[in-house]
């Protein structure tokens, strides 16, 4: 019993860990977007491509059952967010690297990446505010009275 609720404790933590370094990390991502150099923006939309693999993982009973039950499930419409949000991202980082790397001086390059990173964060806040009570909760604090 002792080691199930250390086990479960470790999960919170890692989880709250993971969740605080996306949004740190998408935070710092976009103030770093102009520059006087794009090597920090870049490397840190590479460090956050396994922060996000592992947040996706952690969560990936949900998305399961989302999926699956569909139009059905209460957060359908929740789920739809997240994969707007996750589709958007991937964009804006696959069209980050010809930007980085220099492979294509093609101004829809930039618009891409600039476009998807801009509408992701704002996704980005409409998913915390949509996740409200699941980051109370995480967080050890009750969600207030209705």
């Amino acid at each position: 019993m002792i080691d199930r609720l250390e086990s479960l404790a470790r999960r919170r933590i890692i989880r709250i860990v993971v969740d605080v370094g996306l949004f740190v990390g998408f935070i710092v991502e976009f103030l770093t977007r102009e520059g006087p150099d794009y090597t920090l923006h870049s490397w840190i939309g590479i460090a956050l491509v396994p922060v996000i693999a592992v947040h996706l993982a952690s969560n990936a009973s949900w998305i399961r059952r989302v999926v699956s039950r569909g139009r059905d499930d209460r957060e359908f419409s929740l789920g739809v967010l997240n994969a707007v949000l996750g589709a958007l991202t991937a964009v804006c980082t696959v069209t980050g690297f010809p930007i980085w790397l220099e492979w294509s001086s093609a101004a829809i390059w930039v618009t891409v990446h600039t476009a998807t990173g801009l509408l992701a964060i704002v996704l980005m806040f409409v998913h915390l505010w949509r996740n409200r009570s699941r980051i109370r909760a995480l967080a050890g604090r009750p969600a207030p009275a209705r």
